[in-house]
Formats: structure tokens, C-alpha cells, sequence
């Protein structure tokens, strides 16, 4: 095996050479984002001083008698730069750019390209899997209308030869910036076995983190003492600060940000964009980094004051609360910088935790959490920002005013749902975390005097015991009485029939008396959880009503329905964005929608429709033609009275529901790569009119 850096350009160079993607490869599959990423680097190359970019490795094998490649590893890079090439070619021939260089178009086209001296019939130098063959031999010689839209080999094309046509960049400039792609070209010798190195490469799991490529990007272009330096200062105590879990931490701090949540397998270009966006040095962003990876620490470790705040976040530590750090993020950082009383950030912490329980007593989804914790900080600020100095209100009247807002998966749960839910809520079935959460907190409450319940959980010395077991006994059955089996289904995993106990759960089906009077039973518990239980002399469905009513107090007094006289300075107007999945988007009226930060009045759910696949037309064209020449999401090459023009040979469907309009944005949205939360919608007043649709 021989490897040396070289042009990519140069390695594409040579008579009698090809290169040939065995039929093991996968087929061509790059994503528009993979290939803006790199037209973008090359914009970048010539507006720099470098001189070349690392555009990874090239594994190859030679044929015995040829000078043929056989690509075991590289064959998306290859075909990228190949269609690169030909829209250059097609753009200039077709009259649509110039070049400088009058036989550039002439010099890419037979050295790059193909090799006219070819024996074969075929001459063009890549020769991809046979699908991908296909599609890519139209853009060299047929006519655009037969072009194979449904291949992702033409969709790139497009994608660049509408890049190449709008470019600020001469064709000429492009091209030098290409050259600059450098790889590592490795041959094997004829002894090595391509198919063992092909499964090698692809099977090591040797990836760098997302953690790692931003580390890179950090320092990397910086001078070895000014590495040193930052490192020092900044990047390790922020690993130190996370655990050595940076990726995680960056996610949050991201959405801290930028008030939308990232996949954690995309953020280092979400980091990367975000970096190159706010104009800070190096040095700046890993100082903010730096700033709050502290208080991301504090936060995980419950350490952010006094005992009693600290007790008070340990509390939601216990749910695996790492979905609020966004928001403790900011709002820690807040506290210092406005110098909050302690007892208000007291109040804020335990009305997060009152909106935390009351879901989770009516089971409503832990997901929904995530977008309500990304924007939090940022929607209070916004209110009081907007009150003006003469009138400010506390932060937590804002925050309670905010909270008791959400609707639908987000909705803080009235004490009405509350209690409906209370009675019925399998607690024993909740995941641990919450169990846990729900036990420890009824048990202790407000106490100074406490339990360690989750660390005596933990450790086993203490179980979640059933006071009624869950397999009876005919004496359980005799006792419960005649209708024992309904009252043991509708009971059994409710908070009325489960405590905390020290004794072995081997005696878990004796009778009631005897858990009661037993060794560490009910009658010799410390529990506050067995006040009621050590009282009663038998169990049956009156008194599991009892102890149910009791519990129901104790639950409301932890985590009463807040209130708060906040109202804004004006009457917000109605809104949800596209990535609201659970908001009801039929019977509103929509008025305006924002797109990309922009509004747009509009008068119905079609006018708005047909206008935003217009603006993504503009961006993301080729990627448009696409789902219309495979009729995706709606889209089609054919007019119909159903649907609306929205380009040549391009409409959409338009005469539908609501909700149909919906799941097409969504679709449009996701084939293109464009974060959902870019659309906003705006809705008229329930008193005002328009047309529904």
C-alpha cells in the first residue's frame, strides 16, 4: 500500500486511466447539504491566502495490464467534483457563463472528464454503478429534457449548475479553487485485498466526535502558542466542566443560542455556521463558551447558591432534567447579571418543577419540553423588555404568565385535569426517574427533616412496595370483598396503593395486618408516606379512597395552580411555527406568515402556500425539480385544476385541507434541508373573517 498527497485535479489527469465504482459500493448519495458545504469551501478557498484544502483520502486498486481504478474508498467525492466539472462544461457551452480561458471548457471536458483515446465505445472516465451510470452520461451528452430527474446524481447537478450560474466567483476563479481540493491518494499493491480494506475503512468506528471537529475548527488555524494558550484557558476546563461531554454541552449552549434544538450528529456544522455568523475571534466564542460550560456545571450539580436553592434543583435533577439546561443556562446567567433575590429564583426553580409534575401526573409528553425550554428565557425577557422601566415586572409573574399560555403538549395542566388525572395515573408504571421524582417529593415535601429516598432507592435499602400485592392471596380476595378483582385492577399501580418500606419484599402478599404489625411494617415506618397506612386496620377500596384523597392534598399544596397579574403591553397576536407538530392548524385563519425572519400578509392557507414554495424554489431549486419528477409531497410536472404553478413544469397541490398543506411544508421543508422552525404562521382574530383555506 502507497499513499501521497496530491491536486485531486491531478489525480482526475492521464490518458488510459479510469475510474471504475465496483458493484459492492453503494450508490451515489450525497446530500444538497454535503454538496453546499463544499461549494462553499471552494467561495471560501479563493477568498483566502491557502493554497490547498485536505478533501480526504482516495483508496484505490489498479487492474493488472491498465491504468483503470477500481475506488474503494472516495467514490462520493470523486462523483461530486466529476458533476462539478461537467455543469462548468454545460454552463459555458451553452452561452450562460464565460470563461477567460477561451479553451478551458475544452481542457476540462477531454483531461478531466473523459479520454477520447478510449478502445471502448464508452469515453467517459468515471464509471459509476450501472443506475448511476446512466443518469450520469445524459449530463454529458444528451439534451436536458432527458436528463434522469429521479437520480440524485442529476438532482446534485443541478443543485450545481444553478450555484455555478448565480456564483459571485468567474468561472475561471472556480476552477482555480478546485485545483486547490488536495487529497491523500493511496494504491494498493496487488498482494493487499481490496474487498478486506473496503470493509476496514468502512467498519473502524473511528470517526472523530462532534466534540473533536469542533475542538479543530477552534484551534486549528491558529498559531501553535495561541492553541496552547486557548486551550489551556478555555477548551479544557470546558471539557472538565462537562464531564468530558462537550458534544452535549454545545447542543444546549446552541440552543441556548439560538433558540432551536439541533440534532446532536449535526452540531458541528450547526456550530460551525453559528461561529461564522456572530463575528466573534476564537478567543471570544470559547471565552462566552467557557462562561456558561460553568454554569452548565453548576446546574449539574445542583450548586447554584444557598442549601435550600440547591436542595430545590437537585429535586428536578432526579427527572433527568438535561432538557431544561438551555434554559438554567440563561436564566442563571440572568440572575447574577440582574442581581435576582434569591428567593424569587426560589420561586422560579419550584414553578418549573410545579409545570414538570402536573404533566407528568397527566401524562403528557416529556418531548414537548424541549421547545417550551429552547425559547423560555427568551420569550420572558421579550415581556420585559416591552413593560419599559417605569413598570417591571418580577420574572417570575412573567414566567407564570408564559407558562400558563402553552396550549396543547405544552399546556401547564389546570387543577381540574389534575385531579381527573390523579386518581388513575399508573405511577408504579412511570419510568424510574419519574416514579422516583413523584415519591421522593410526596414523601419529604418541604421538610427539613428528609429522607434520602433516592439514594436509599438506589442502594436497595428501601423498595416502592404495593400495600395491596400484586398477585392476592384468597385471603386478600375475602377481604377486598366481592368485587375484589375491579378493585384490584383500577388500584393496584395507582399512588393510593403504593408506599416506601425497609422490609424484604418477600413478604410482599401477606395479608394487611401482618405488613402492618411486621418487623419494620407500616406501624414501626418513619415514612411520612405510611402516616395514614399504619392508622387503618384493614385495606380495602374505602380506604384506598382515603389515603387517594390524602395524596391529592398533599400533590396540590407541593404544586398549586399558579397565578400571576402580569398581562403584556399589547395583545400578542397568535402564532405557531411549522415545527409545532402538535399544534391544531385547521379552522385558523391566517393572516401573514415569517419566513426566514421576514413577514408576508397573505389572505388564505393557499395563496401562503403556493408563495413560500416559491421563495424555496429560488434557494433550493434543483432540489424542487426533484420532488416533482418523482411526485413527491404533493408536487408534480403536470398542471392540473387541483393544483397551482409554481415554476416551468413545476406545480403544486393547493385544493385541499389544512392539514394537507401542512404535511407538504413539512415534506418541502425536510427533502430541502431547512429547518422547520424558519416558517412561522400568524392568524386573524376568531372574529375577524377569511378564507379558511
Amino acid at each position: 500500500m502507497k499513499g501521497e498527497a496530491q491536486p485531486l485535479i491531478k489525480y482526475f489527469d492521464g490518458s488510459d486511466k479510469r475510474f471504475i465504482i465496483p458493484l459492492y459500493q453503494r450508490n451515489y448519495d450525497w446530500k444538497e447539504e454535503n454538496c453546499e458545504q463544499l461549494f462553499q469551501d471552494l467561495i471560501k478557498l479563493h477568498n483566502s491566502d491557502r493554497k490547498s484544502h485536505f478533501f480526504g483520502s482516495i483508496v484505490s486498486s489498479i487492474q493488472s495490464g491498465t491504468e483503470d481504478r477500481y475506488i474503494i474508498d472516495g467514490q462520493q467525492r470523486i462523483t461530486t467534483v466529476s458533476l462539478i466539472l461537467i455543469a462548468m462544461v454545460n454552463a459555458m457551452k451553452e452561452g450562460i457563463i464565460e470563461a477567460d480561458d477561451s479553451k478551458l471548457v475544452e481542457k476540462i471536458f477531454k483531461r478531466y472528464l473523459v479520454d477520447e483515446y478510449q478502445e471502448d465505445e464508452r469515453k467517459v472516465k468515471l464509471k459509476p454503478i450501472k443506475k448511476d451510470m446512466q443518469a450520469f452520461d445524459a449530463l454529458l451528452y444528451k439534451p436536458k429534457d432527458q436528463y434522469i430527474k429521479e437520480s440524485n446524481v442529476t438532482r446534485n447537478y443541478d443543485f450545481f449548475y444553478d450555484k455555478i450560474t448565480k456564483c459571485e466567483l468567474n468561472i475561471d476563479e472556480l476552477f482555480e479553487s478546485i485545483k486547490k481540493l488536495e487529497v491523500i491518494n493511496i494504491r494498493l499493491d496487488e498482494d493487499d485485498d481490496p474487498q478486506l480494506i473496503f470493509e476496514s475503512l468502512n467498519s473502524t468506528g473511528l470517526d472523530l466526535s462532534e466534540a473533536d471537529k469542533i475542538r479543530n475548527y477552534l484551534l486549528m488555524s491558529l498559531s501553535p502558542s495561541e492553541q496552547d494558550d486557548l486551550y489551556t484557558r478555555f477548551w479544557n476546563p470546558i471539557e472538565e466542566n462537562t464531564k468530558y461531554d462537550p458534544s452535549s454541552f454545545v447542543r444546549d449552549y446552541l440552543t441556548m443560542k439560538q433558540g432551536k434544538i439541533g440534532r446532536i450528529d449535526k452540531i458541528y456544522f450547526i456550530f460551525k455556521e453559528y461561529a461564522e455568523s456572530v463575528g466573534l475571534s476564537r478567543a471570544e466564542l470559547l471565552e462566552d463558551m467557557h462562561h456558561y460550560a460553568r454554569i452548565y456545571n453548576q446546574v449539574d450539580n445542583a450548586k447554584v447558591g444557598s442549601e435550600k436553592l440547591n436542595r430545590k434543583l437537585n429535586q428536578l435533577r432526579t427527572l433527568d432534567s438535561t432538557i431544561a439546561y438551555p434554559f438554567f443556562m440563561a436564566f442563571f446567567d440572568y440572575t447574577k447579571k440582574s442581581n435576582m433575590p434569591e428567593d424569587e429564583i426560589y420561586k422560579v426553580i419550584d414553578l418549573v418543577e410545579a409545570y414538570w409534575a402536573r404533566r407528568i401526573i397527566c401524562n403528557l409528553p416529556s418531548n414537548a419540553l424541549n421547545k417550551v425550554f429552547a425559547t423560555l428565557h427568551r420569550d420572558i425577557l421579550n415581556h420585559i423588555n416591552k413593560a419599559g422601566n417605569d413598570n417591571v415586572p418580577t420574572y417570575v409573574s412573567v414566567l407564570t404568565y408564559v407558562l400558563l399560555k402553552k396550549g396543547r403538549s405544552s399546556v401547564f395542566p389546570c387543577d381540574e385535569e389534575v385531579i381527573g388525572d390523579f386518581v388513575s395515573r399508573q405511577v408504579y408504571k412511570m419510568p424510574t426517574n419519574l416514579r422516583v421524582f413523584i415519591i421522593e417529593r410526596m414523601e419529604n415535601r418541604d421538610n427539613n427533616e428528609r429522607h434520602d429516598v433516592v439514594k436509599e432507592l438506589s442502594e436497595k435499602e428501601i423498595t416502592i412496595e404495593h400495600i395491596m400485592p400484586q398477585t392476592l392471596s384468597d385471603k386478600w380476595k375475602k377481604s377486598l370483598g366481592e368485587d375484589w378483582e375491579r378493585v384490584h385492577r383500577q388500584y393496584l399501580h395507582t399512588i393510593a396503593n403504593i408506599t416506601l418500606t425497609g422490609y424484604n419484599s418477600q413478604y410482599s402478599n401477606l395479608t394487611f395486618a401482618e405488613k402492618r404489625d411486621m418487623d419494620k411494617g407500616f406501624k414501626d415506618s418513619s415514612f411520612r408516606l405510611n402516616n395514614y397506612v399504619k392508622s387503618c386496620d384493614q385495606w380495602t377500596e374505602k380506604e384506598l379512597k382515603e389515603r387517594q384523597q390524602d395524596l391529592l392534598n398533599v400533590f396540590m399544596n407541593l404544586w398549586p395552580m399558579p397565578s400571576t397579574t402580569f398581562e403584556p403591553v399589547k395583545q400578542e397576536v397568535e402564532s405557531a411555527s411549522l415545527d409545532d407538530e402538535d399544534f391544531e392548524f385547521t379552522g385558523k385563519k391566517i393572516q401573514a406568515y415569517i419566513f426566514h425572519g421576514v413577514r408576508y400578509s397573505v389572505n388564505n392557507w393557499k395563496e401562503m402556500l403556493v408563495q413560500v414554495c416559491g421563495h424555496i424554489l429560488l434557494e433550493k431549486r434543483s432540489t424542487i425539480e426533484w420532488l416533482c419528477a418523482n411526485e413527491k409531497s404533493g408536487f408534480n410536472t403536470l398542471p392540473e385544476s387541483t393544483r397551482k404553478k409554481i415554476g416551468p413544469n413545476m406545480y403544486v397541490w393547493t385544493d385541499n385541507s389544512t392539514s394537507s398543506k401542512i404535511n407538504i411544508l413539512n415534506g418541502m421543508f425536510a427533502e430541502c434541508n431547512i429547518p422547520t422552525s424558519e416558517l412561522v404562521f400568524e392568524f386573524r382574530p376568531d372574529e375577524d373573517g377569511g378564507d379558511e383555506e
